[in-house]
C-alpha cells in the first residue's frame, strides 16, 4: 500500500477520516441538545461571516477562486467537532473509555507491525488498512487522546493504563514527533506530581514508581535512539527521525524546524505586504509548488481570510479562558486537565502545524473544545430562565 504524504490538493487523492462520517452521525443522533451547542452554532456562523468578508473584499475586483473556496470548506469542515462536543452528555465517561480501547488495540499492533515490516519508527501501512500523516498529526492526537484517558479513568483502570502508559511511551518515541513526545512527557510528569502531592499515605511509594518510570523512560530513549542512529536500514521514516533527533544531538537545529522558521518568515511578509491582504488575505492559497500550509494555523489563516476572520476564533479562545477563570473553585481537576489538553492542541500544535485545518486532528480538538465548553456550563438551577 503506497504512502500517501500529499494529496496535491485533490479531493481525490485525499483520504477522508471515519471521523467525519461520525460527526455527521453524531450530530444527527444528539440532535434533540443543539440548545447546548449555541456557543459553537454561534462561533461558526460568524466565522462564516467573516469567511464571506474575505472571499468578497480580499481583491480589487470581485474575482472568487475555486480554490479559496475550496479551502475555506477545509477550515470549516473540523469545526462541526465543536458543535458534537458541545451536544454530548458524558456523565459515564464513555468518550475516554472508548479512547482507551482503541489505544489500546491500535496503537500495539501498529507498534509489532512496524518492528515485523523492519522498521523501529511507525508504519502507515497496517495490511487491512493505512494511516495518513502517522508521523505528522496523528501521534499527537493518540497522545492526547490517552492523556484523556489517564485523567477520567486512572482510578478504575490502573493496571490497564499502567501498561498502555509504556506502549504509548514507546509509540511517542517511535513517532519521531517532537510535540508527542513533549505532551506525553509533561503531561503524565505533572500529573503524577500532581497525584503524589495530594496523597496523605504511600507517596513514597508512588514517587519511587516515577522516579523509576523516569529511569526507564531515559534509558529506553536512549537505547533506541542508539540503535535508530547506527541502524539506517531500520529507519524507513524519509529522514524524518534521524533528520530531526540526530542533528539534535549534534547540537544543530533540527531541519523541520528550520523549514518552519523560513515558512513563518516567508508568510508574516505576505501577510503585511499591503492593508488589504493584513485584513482580509489573499485571492487565492499559494502556488503548491511554492508552499502548501504555513505550517502555523495563525499565519495559514489569516494570509487565507485576514485578520478579520482570525477574530472570530481569538475571541472563543478568550471566552474559554475567561470560564475557566471564574469557574476555577467549582471545577474539577478533571475539567482543568481537559483545559489543559484543549489549549496544547489550540494554541501551541496549532502553531506549528495547521492543526484546525486537517479532518484528522481539527475534528478532535474542536471536539475537546466542545467537552470542555459543556463542562463550564453552570448549573442548570444558576442559569438565568432555568
Amino acid at each position: 500500500m503506497a504512502l500517501v504524504t500529499d494529496s496535491s490538493g485533490l479531493l481525490s487523492k485525499l483520504p477522508l477520516p471515519i471521523s467525519i462520517g461520525a460527526c455527521f452521525f453524531g450530530l444527527v443522533f444528539f440532535r434533540k441538545n443543539y440548545r447546548q451547542a449555541m456557543v459553537a452554532v454561534t462561533f461558526i456562523a460568524v466565522l462564516v461571516a467573516a469567511m464571506l468578508l474575505s472571499i468578497l473584499f480580499a481583491g480589487e475586483a470581485l474575482d472568487i477562486e475555486a480554490r479559496k473556496l475550496l479551502l475555506a470548506g477545509q477550515f470549516l469542515l473540523p469545526t462541526m467537532g465543536l458543535v458534537l462536543g458541545q451536544q454530548v452528555h458524558d456523565e459515564t465517561n464513555a468518550v475516554p473509555t472508548a479512547f482507551m480501547g482503541v489505544l489500546l488495540v491500535l496503537v500495539p499492533f501498529q507498534l509489532m507491525v512496524g518492528w515485523l515490516q523492519g522498521s523501529l519508527t511507525l508504519t502507515h501501512h497496517l495490511y487491512v488498512f493505512s494511516i495518513y500523516q502517522h508521523f505528522q498529526f496523528v501521534p499527537v492526537v493518540f497522545v492526547a487522546a490517552f492523556c484523556l484517558t489517564l485523567v477520567y479513568l486512572w482510578d478504575r483502570h490502573k493496571v490497564l493504563l499502567r501498561i498502555l502508559g509504556v506502549v504509548m511511551g514507546v509509540y511517542a518515541l517511535a513517532s519521531a514527533s517532537f510535540l508527542a513526545i513533549g505532551l506525553y512527557i509533561i503531561f503524565v510528569l505533572l500529573f503524577f506530581l500532581r497525584k503524589i502531592s495530594r496523597l496523605k499515605a504511600d507517596r513514597w511509594v508512588l514517587l519511587l514508581l516515577l522516579g523509576g518510570g523516569f529511569l526507564i523512560a531515559t534509558g529506553g530513549a536512549t537505547l533506541y535512539y542508539s540503535i535508530a542512529k547506527h541502524n539506517n536500514n531500520l529507519i524507513g521514516d524519509q529522514g524524518q527521525y534521524l533528520g530531526k533527533f540526530q542533528t539534535l544531538a549534534e547540537g544543530r537545529m533540527p531541519v523541520n524546524l528550520q523549514e518552519r522558521l523560513g515558512d513563518w518568515k516567508m508568510y508574516g511578509a505576505w501577510i503585511t505586504e499591503s492593508p488589504r491582504a493584513l485584513l482580509f488575505g489573499h485571492v487565492s492559497p499559494p502556488a503548491r509548488e511554492v508552499r502548501t500550509s504555513a505550517h502555523n494555523w495563525y499565519l495559514d489563516f489569516t494570509y487565507n481570510f485576514g485578520l478579520i476572520s482570525l477574530l472570530p476564533l481569538l475571541a472563543l479562545v478568550v471566552y474559554t479562558a475567561f470560564l475557566v477563570r471564574r469557574l476555577r473553585k467549582s471545577l474539577p481537576d478533571e475539567v482543568f486537565w481537559l483545559a489543559g489538553l484543549v489549549a496544547f492542541m489550540v494554541l501551541v500544535d496549532s502553531s506549528f502545524k495547521v492543526t484546525l485545518r486537517q479532518p484528522y486532528p481539527g475534528i478532535f480538538a474542536y471536539f475537546l473544545w466542545g467537552m470542555l465548553l459543556s463542562r463550564l456550563r453552570p448549573p442548570a438551577a444558576s442559569r438565568p430562565g432555568a
